[in-house]
């Protein structure tokens, strides 16, 4: 676990990594202008949009391959951000590039082979793979903001540990890592909520072989299974069917199911969500991978009585890492509620639009759906990207800052995607004109400059007949 307590040293603040080795005594890499933590789609996205506006871009990943949760955890199908009718995409930019190439569905490999290519196009991107962010060194700057001036990484399987530092640095990293090593404010949880740090499930997903996709595809039917549908590549729902079903932990709740039809017959599956885990944890989530694979065999079996096309279906293989839906949200110049998700609030210094239900996944087993899924278009604020108190620092990830709720629908990949377009372009745009984030965020024309060079570049800001850009399915 990344600790929360630092020490200071003159004017810099050292967050030390442990107790003997503290960051100031680590070599620094050559200084790019932008430092992308966080190989995920949206640290890919912010790598690409600074590097394609003339940045000499570091991009540094934990895993070997680029593509975060697409890749690590099998997230195969995108909740993607569609009109209020589901006829058509509120998103453009880099994501319509990574939609076109990968469509609705695809394989982890899939993903890895279409963000790489986009990384490897930009020569200004250098990647640095297999390691993790483990200590930041901030000095003051202006106020009572402080600069991030270098983060430390510890290179995994022998590799040595090393230190860069840029003038500007994008946390894509799922959980706000640098964010939260740097010292930056944030809420656990449904902490905002007063009740208490609890998050939403974390879910391992898994393969099944010999299952007979037709029959999916042919025999779903509402009044049997509930809302839902099946495609030649998905099916989801079965939530009416799932109330028969009793988990054999009590710590596991199954309300739905969501199958992905890989090309080489295998299925993927979405479904076992294992409750209080704190996902920053890794003790915890070993944990959770226990109760998920002693759980599985019990599901498949129910899978094998009750759903058609299941009959013969046997396990394949378990993700390489836990699907985690939350853990941080770090407060920032702004805010994101569920009212102005519910409310369809488009703000001034809107960056992307979005529209995923307010999907919040059950935080115990007594809870019950909270809102109805149904779309509402919202804008994606810029400045709950920026960490307050810092002025350099930038988020592109479920962990930017909106409430509990509000992240249930903020916290989907195509909306990280476009949170990572707007971190790579605002760090040009304050590079070019010596600027901050904060300074960015906090000004009407750098704003509209901003917002101009997004919709330059693809960026949907108006959901209307002239922006309502159908995905072409």
């Amino acid at each position: 676990m990344i600790p929360r307590w630092a020490a200071a040293a003159s004017a810099a603040l050292i967050v030390f990594v442990s107790a003997t080795v503290p960051v100031w005594a680590m070599d620094a890499s050559p200084s790019p202008d932008v430092l992308v933590v966080g190989g995920t789609p949206a640290g890919v996205a912010a790598a690409v949009a600074a590097a394609r506006r003339g940045e000499t871009v570091e991009l540094v990943a934990q895993r070997p391959v680029l593509g975060g949760v697409l890749t690590d955890a099998m997230m195969d199908q995108w909740d993607l951000n569609m009109t209020p009718r589901g006829t058509a995409s509120v998103e453009g930019g880099i994501f319509r590039e990574i939609y076109a190439a990968l469509g609705d569905s695809f394989t982890p490999d899939d993903a890895a082979r279409v963000l790489g290519n986009l990384v490897a196009a930009e020569p200004r991107i250098r990647v640095v793979t297999g390691a993790a962010p483990i200590g930041v060194v901030t000095a003051a700057a202006t106020g009572l903001e402080r600069r991030v001036e270098s983060v430390t990484f510890a290179g995994l399987h022998d590799r040595p540990m090393f230190s860069v530092a840029a003038p500007f640095v994008i946390d894509a990293t799922d959980d706000g890592d640098v964010a939260a090593l740097a010292g930056a404010r944030y809420d656990l949880g449904r902490q905002d909520t007063g009740r208490d740090t609890l998050m939403q499930p974390v879910t391992l997903m898994f393969t099944l072989t010999g299952v007979s996709w037709p029959s999916v595809e042919r025999s779903y039917r509402k009044q049997r299974f509930g809302p839902g549908g099946a495609t030649d590549r998905r099916a989801w729902g079965y939530g009416t069917l799932m109330k028969r079903y009793w988990p054999l932990s009590d710590d596991v709740v199954v309300r739905d199911l969501n199958f992905g039809h890989e090309d080489g017959g295998s299925v993927t599956v979405n479904a076992i969500d294992v409750l209080g885990i704190d996902a920053v944890q890794p003790g915890d989530l070993e944990r959770a991978r226990r109760i998920s694979e002693d759980e599985t065999p019990r599901l498949v079996a129910f899978l094998r009585a009750n759903v058609p096309g299941f009959e013969n279906a046997r396990i394949g293989r378990y993700a390489g890492a836990i699907y985690v839906r939350e853990t941080r949200h770090f407060i920032g110049i702004e805010r994101l509620t569920s009212d102005d998700i519910w409310s369809g609030k488009i703000p001034a210094d809107t960056i992307g639009l979005s529209s995923y239900p307010l999907d919040l996944h059950p935080v115990t087993a007594n809870d019950r759906p909270a809102y109805a899924p149904v779309r509402h278009v919202y804008g994606v604020p810029f400045g709950t990207l920026v960490p307050r108190d810092f002025e350099n620092l930038i988020l592109a990830s479920p962990a930017i800052s909106a409430s509990h709720i509000a992240s249930g629908s903020a916290r989907v990949i195509p909306t990280t995607i476009e949170e990572g377009e707007a971190a790579g372009a605002a760090a040009a745009q304050a590079q070019l004109h010596h600027l901050t984030f904060l300074e960015v965020a906090t000004s009407l024309p750098q704003i509209a400059a901003l917002r101009d060079d997004l919709r330059d570049h693809g960026a949907i800001f108006a959901p209307d007949a002239r922006d309502d850009v159908a995905l072409g399915r």
